[in-house]
Order: C-alpha cells, then sequence, then structure tokens
C-alpha cells in the first residue's frame, strides 16, 4: 500500500510539471493572456444573449413611454402629480396601473408608508367614491410609499401578495407651511422585501443634478445581474443601462431636476411585471 501511495505522489508531481511545460511552450510572451475557466458559480450568471436582451429594451421603452405615470399617483391641491405634499393638507392617493382604475379592482399585496423612524400601513379599503384615498401628513421630510399590486385575483386563494404585477418605491419630499423640509433618519437605501425591488443605494434627497446614483434591482430576493434597465428623465428621454457585478447594481447620472422614474420588467409566462423608483429632484439643491 505504501509504494502504491508513492507511485501515486510520483504521478501526480510529474503531471503537474507536465501541465508547466505545456503551460511554458504555449505562453510564448510575458503578457499573454491565460485562459480562464469560469467557476461553477460563474456559469450560474451567464450573459443574456444579444438578440433577448435587446427585445428586453424594447419592452422598457414601450413600458416607459406609454405609461410615464408612477403606479402609485399623488394628488394635492392642484390636479398635477404632487411630488413636495404639505404638512396638514391631505393628498389623494391613487391607483395608476395599466388597465386597472379603480382599487376594488385591485389586488394590492402591500401599501406602507416609510416616513422618520417609522412605518405605517395603509388601507385601500378606505378608497372613497372617486377612487381616491386620502392621507394627511403631519411632519415634514422624506417620505417613502411601498406598493405593490396587480389585478384582482378570482378567487382570492394563496398568497397574494406573491401574485403582484407592479410595485413601486415612490420617494416624495413633504413641506411645511413655509414650504421647508428636513432630514429624518427615514430608511431608504436597503431592501424592503418587496418581490420587484428597485432600491437606491443613496437617498435621494441627498442627490443633485451632477450626481451618480447607484440603484439595486432585484426579483423575488435575487438580484438581476447582468440585466437591462432604464431610467425614464423628466425630459421623457430615456436612460438605458446593464446591472453588472453580482449585486444587481447599475448606475444613473442625474443630468436634470425633476421627476425621474427608474424601472426594469421582467417577462413571465403570465405577462410582464415591474418595479420601479420614482423620485424627485429639485431645481437648486
Amino acid at each position: 500500500m505504501r509504494r502504491s501511495g508513492l507511485w501515486v505522489v510520483a504521478i501526480a508531481i510529474s503531471g503537474q510539471l507536465g501541465c508547466k511545460a505545456r503551460q511554458a511552450s504555449v505562453d510564448q510572451s510575458p503578457g499573454a493572456p491565460k485562459a480562464v475557466v469560469p467557476t461553477e458559480e460563474e456559469l450560474e450568471h451567464t450573459v443574456i444573449p444579444a438578440s433577448e436582451h435587446a427585445a428586453m429594451r424594447q419592452r422598457l421603452v414601450s413600458v416607459l413611454t406609454k405609461h410615464p405615470e408612477s403606479y402609485l399617483t399623488l394628488r394635492g391641491e392642484t390636479p398635477s402629480l404632487d411630488m413636495r405634499p404639505r404638512v396638514a393638507k391631505p393628498v389623494s392617493l391613487r391607483l395608476a396601473l395599466p388597465g386597472i382604475e379603480r382599487w376594488v379592482d385591485a389586488n394590492v399585496g402591500r401599501f406602507d408608508l416609510r416616513i422618520d423612524d417609522r412605518q405605517e400601513s395603509i388601507d385601500s379599503g378606505k378608497a372613497d367614491a372617486k377612487g381616491g384615498l386620502s392621507y394627511t401628513f403631519t411632519q415634514p421630510g422624506p417620505a417613502m410609499f411601498l406598493f405593490c399590486a396587480g389585478p384582482k385575483v378570482v378567487p382570492p386563494v394563496g398568497a397574494l401578495w406573491e401574485k403582484v404585477t407592479h410595485c413601486t418605491k415612490t420617494i416624495v419630499n413633504v413641506t411645511d407651511a413655509e414650504n421647508r423640509s428636513r432630514e429624518t433618519t427615514v430608511n431608504m437605501t436597503h431592501e424592503t422585501g418587496l418581490p420587484l425591488e428597485v432600491t437606491p443605494m443613496v437617498a435621494p434627497s441627498q442627490l443633485a443634478v451632477g450626481s451618480e446614483v447607484a440603484v439595486q434591482f432585484g426579483y423575488h430576493n435575487e438580484e438581476l445581474e447582468n440585466f437591462p434597465v432604464a431610467a425614464l428623465r423628466p425630459d421623457g428621454s430615456i436612460d438605458h443601462q446593464t446591472t453588472s457585478g453580482s449585486k444587481g447594481i447599475a448606475y444613473f447620472q442625474i443630468s436634470q431636476p425633476g421627476r425621474w422614474v427608474i424601472r426594469f420588467v421582467k417577462n413571465e409566462p403570465d405577462g410582464e411585471r415591474v418595479g420601479e423608483l420614482v423620485f424627485d429632484i429639485p431645481e437648486t439643491k
């Protein structure tokens, strides 16, 4: 048995020497690139084929141009979208999913608000006859709505939050009577457990024109790697990016003031799934 073991060691050493000799004969120049064998983990995260990537980009364009509004809208003292609501002034939260106009026709899987150091749930069953859901802020500062919904599930069986088709993180900046805001401890830069998650790595309140923001994209707790994503700029143009690395992160240049909508679209056999992040960049910091 000992002799056999020595023979195995000898063969292994000679094999390694032979490999080194063959490498020396192939690598003629010191700068010659070496072949890299992908690991099993790398093989699991293959790059999306170019044709599929192009089709996904086109779906993004369609989703952004046909429905530029966020899937949850705030209407304040004027009929227009209000990204800077005021303390003590009620706003109307309105459903804005493609093909769904009334709260009663939607499966609302998640509807929360983060403001300051607390999080509260909003009951979509309290909508008024006109389809609005009233909410009144009690303090100034950044606030983030966490909203996921989809077509009504009939019959309502199973985990309804898993059957949502659209998720949004809509970030607004609440102001007081003098139009002033304030810094708060609200957490906006960590994952929130949404099935379709778009997470800013920097709070939008810290951004200004000229900034760069890293955004992470996730689908059912898995980061979307090498995945086409896009931002709808305030002027209606589209910034296409692709997530990179193992964290599913893409980078966007904040080139304009106004409302930004950042989305990804995941195609499933029963339809599209869309995740979005919505925030406003003021004219001056």
